[in-house]
């Protein structure tokens, strides 16, 4: 079980990246975590669900938001957080599912896509890949987020 504490830095932990050292194109190191019913259980919770969560095929699922708590640690692995980051848009799309019966091993890698700055603020926009253990993928994300000057 690997809570999403366990594989993202923190503020503070480590000096902040700031926005000019963003690399568009940079990837992402992938890591692995996994997924355990105790998570979906405690995810389900949180988000106020049933516990029991959704079935696919005669199988108990998680909800497939539940990676959404591990997208920042995509980022935060090669550039650490700074105070002040704002999340400003996610978009998932989701392939595949994850039990809430038995661990699932997810590897996660990505890819910074683009910075810009827009009325003031800069952003960052990166994606993330979420995939199993044979590579099966099972989510594509892109973050938009917005850091301090």
């Amino acid at each position: 079980m690997t809570r999403p504490a366990d594989v993202k830095p923190r503020e503070g932990e480590r000096p902040g990246t700031r926005w000019e050292e963003f690399e568009v194109g940079a990837q992402l190191p992938s890591f692995d975590f996994t997924i355990s019913p105790e998570i979906v259980a405690e995810y389900h919770r949180a988000i106020e669900q049933e516990p029991a969560g959704y079935s696919l095929d005669g199988r108990k699922v998680s909800i497939p938001s539940v990676l959404s708590v591990y997208l920042m640690a995509v980022l935060y692995r090669r550039y650490p957080p700074m105070q002040g980051g704002i999340m400003a848009g996610n978009k998932f799309r989701y392939y595949g599912a994850i039990s809430a019966e038995n661990d699932t091993t997810v590897v996660a890698s990505g890819e910074i896509l683009e910075k810009f700055e827009k009325r003031g603020r800069r952003y960052v926009r990166y994606s993330a890949r979420f995939a199993r253990l044979d590579g099966k993928l099972i989510a594509e994300a892109e973050n938009i987020s917005t850091f301090p000057n």
